[in-house]
């Protein structure tokens, strides 16, 4: 109750809250002109009139395509049609209606989670003499289509915030009754989720009985889609909504309508099957547009940079707007990405929590050929030729209007738990808060804790943390900043529930890992820092006065202070009271976005290059490592000697190491992580852990040791020489 009265909710809703029920809904009549669209709905059935429903090709357009097409195939002539996003682009057009029509010759057309910009082909088709119903959930603009318009947003009364296929689920109550609507409430539910719309009110409750219909009642092709995923609104959003997008982002989504309307299981699983290869397609396409979004914004002043806009013509238009809300996420900044349609330029714009995009973009429709969206999401089309001017406008548009610290990490912490908490009780009463998304987040917990010690997964970059009453899990981004020895940490964690041999467990989840004090010993450094070696070459570094660099020091976005141990990061403390003030974390951030910070140790995936300038304030390992952040960063300079520290180890220490896991090799011993192998093996030969794995860095690179996933070592007997290992090569020999 504490957490939900946080959010501001009063005490009176939260019971309905938590138990939400059907009696809630609106009344479909609340929105605007719904009782006209079930008029003519109506008179067209009677008429035997022909109907087109016409949707979006979105997961949202073709579940609210086929709640109508369910609902209406057995009492009206019907049939659907949805545009293929390259030959006819978003939403509904003239050249895709003359298509259809000659083909369907409709006498009611009615849109599906589109329309509501439709104001020239409202005119086209009142000239053919067919009528338009458009049920859209969209922002409207100034101008609007002149037929029937049911979208919840042209007055914003009551509740206003459907999908589309929510406003099509409160059209079926308006033409039947609430009895008959609730049929569709699973495929509704899917497409409330999937298309991020607030999951309060109305919207709580048709995903809540929606997901409660998917669990008990799946139909058959979503049930073949899942698979074994569980039908959950995290299931939804991640699994089940790519896979049915993934037909209209690169081909036709017209055949996705056919999991909800059809129950045949050959033509289901040729399906389901079909949708999967479009979404593993689509995944690749899209990891490949997000990697040269990255590459694009390298170099970049982000202390410079409100809104993310690139342009690649080689980019499918397909998945830009999925890489647009990848790069937001991790930039924290609006993103617009744009492929290329002839002469124009068709973007996807995703957004940050802070900023409207509609309203944003909005201010600079006279630069869009085609233009529409809402708060989070927005298409746009403009001519090839004005996109470089719109990237100023809108930048500057941006920065005018929001402060850089919107682009800082948000603090999304809702309450203090301590340890000894009653984490499983606590973790069952969350429950009740899902489904859990937009509007009503998963929340998330700090843990002040001292003294953790998180040990490898397996052979995995996970980690684990078996506290009093929760089990903490850290996933592989985490993985270097938990392999020290932590002194005061502050977690950011959400909380599951873990079912293992029928026991029950409570997981934390890291968010976000903070340091009130690091207590990083020199050995564990050394580890940390033992990619340097993979590095060859030299460079000079500028040493600078702290003078030169006070305003740099000072600024929120832009500034990396780097160093190699805790040691150094003291001695730069004492250097500048702003280093002190300065976030800190170890290996590497968890996003992109180049928030001033120190980094204590980076590892090999640190991208200094989104850095303005970098500050060098320790050794690294070689001067090759050097050389690298010199080149890779955007300026580098440091605020005292970073001469490298090369590591010393004998031959004779290496030919131990190698005997030792050769035994071990030879036993069949199965280990359970490097440093459990490390302990096994060196204890007895007082060999310390960084020449441990510097050794076995060694043999990697020369093809003599290899571990299996599942613990297995094995060596190689063949003759080699340590001089073709690079790593040798970087490191003094005794």
């Amino acid at each position: 109750m504490r957490l939900l009265l946080g959010r501001g909710m009063k005490e009176s809703d939260i019971k309905g809250f938590l138990h939400p029920s059907l009696n809630q809904l609106s009344s479909p009549f609340e929105i605007p002109n719904m009782s006209k669209a079930v008029e003519r709905i109506k008179r067209a059935v009677a008429l035997g009139e022909r109907i087109l429903i016409f949707g979006d090709y979105d997961c949202d357009g073709i579940c609210a395509v086929s709640i109508l097409m369910l609902y209406l195939r057995d009492k009206a002539c019907v049939s659907y049609f949805i545009p293929d996003r390259k030959r006819n682009g978003y939403g509904i057009s003239v050249s895709a209606l003359e298509r259809v029509i000659s083909a369907q010759n409709p006498k009611l057309i009615i849109t599906v989670d589109c329309g509501i910009t439709a104001v020239k082909e409202a005119e086209y088709l009142k000239g053919r003499g067919i009528d338009l119903i458009v049920t859209d959930h969209h922002e409207p603009q100034e101008s609007l289509p002149d037929c029937i318009i049911v979208d919840p947003k042209t007055e914003k009364k009551g509740f206003y915030e459907y999908c589309g296929a929510g406003v099509a689920l409160m059209l079926i109550e308006a033409l039947s009754d609430r009895e008959e609507a609730q049929k569709y409430l699973d495929i509704a539910a899917i497409a409330t989720i999937a298309d991020v719309v607030p999951l309060v009110s109305d919207n709580r409750i048709i995903a809540y009985h929606g997901l409660k219909a998917l669990g008990d009642r799946p139909r058959k092709g979503v049930k073949m889609l899942l698979g074994e995923d569980k039908a959950t609104a995290h299931g939804i959003m991640f699994r089940l909504a790519p896979r049915i997008n993934a037909a209209g982002r690169l081909n036709s989504a017209m055949k996705a309508v056919d999991l909800f309307l059809e129950d045949d299981y050959f033509l289901l699983k040729s399906l389901t099957d079909e949708l999967m290869r479009d979404n593993a397609d689509r995944q690749e396409l899209c990891e490949k547009t997000v990697r040269e979004a990255k590459e694009m914004l390298r170099g970049q002043d982000f202390c410079k940079l409100g809104i993310i806009t690139l342009y690649n013509e080689d980019w499918e238009s397909g998945v830009v707007g999925i890489a647009a809300s990848k790069l937001a996420e991790e930039f924290r900044r609006p993103t617009v990405l744009f492929s290329k349609s002839g002469d124009l330029l068709k973007g996807s714009a995703r957004s940050i929590p802070s900023v409207n995009i509609f309203e944003l973009l909005s201010s600079l429709s006279d630069y869009f050929t085609s233009f529409g969206g809402h708060a989070q999401a927005a298409g746009v089309s403009l001519d090839i030729k004005d996109f470089e001017s719109f990237k100023e406008a809108a930048n500057a548009k941006m920065l005018s209007e929001h402060a850089i610290t919107e682009f800082m990490p948000p603090v999304v912490c809702e309450q203090k738990l301590s340890l000894d908490f009653d984490f499983l009780s606590f973790a069952k009463e969350l429950e009740l808060l899902e489904p859990t998304g937009c509007a009503n987040p998963k929340p998330n917990f700090l843990i002040e804790a001292q003294g953790l010690k998180f040990e490898n997964i397996g052979f995995s970059n996970h980690m684990k943390c078996a506290a009093k009453n929760l089990d903490l899990i850290g996933f592989s981004s985490f993985s270097d900043s938990l392999y020290a020895a932590i002194d005061k940490i502050n977690l950011e964690v959400s909380l599951d529930i873990n079912c293992f041999r029928n026991t029950l467990t409570a997981q934390g989840i890291l968010r976000s890992v903070g340091f009130d004090s690091v207590a990083l010993s020199d050995d564990e450094a050394k580890c940390l820092n033992l990619h340097h070696l993979d590095y060859v070459g030299d460079t000079d570094i500028e040493v600078v006065e702290l003078a030169d660099i006070a305003d740099k020091l000072k600024r929120p976005i832009g500034t990396a202070v780097v160093c190699f141990s805790q040691s150094e990061y003291e001695a730069a403390c004492e250097l500048s009271e702003d280093i002190r003030n300065m976030p800190v974390v170890i290996g590497c951030p968890q996003e992109l976005n180049p928030i001033s910070r120190v980094i204590i140790c980076p590892n090999a995936e640190l991208e200094y290059a989104y850095y303005s300038d970098v500050i060098i304030a320790g050794s690294p390992l070689t001067s090759g490592y050097l050389e690298h952040v010199s080149r890779s960063s955007q300026s580098c300079a440091a605020i005292a000697d970073c001469t490298p520290k090369r590591m010393r180890v004998s031959d004779d220490t290496l030919r131990a190491i190698y005997k030792a896991v050769a035994q071990v090799a030879a036993s069949k011993t199965k280990i359970s992580n490097m440093r459990g192998l490390y302990l096994q093996i060196c204890a007895r030969y007082k060999t310390d852990e960084p020449t441990f794995m510097l050794a076995m860095k060694i043999f990697a690179q020369l093809g003599l040791v290899a571990v299996g996933a599942r613990g297995s070592v094995e060596v190689s007997r063949k003759s080699v020489k340590l001089a073709d290992s690079p790593a040798y090569n970087q490191i003094l020999h005794e």
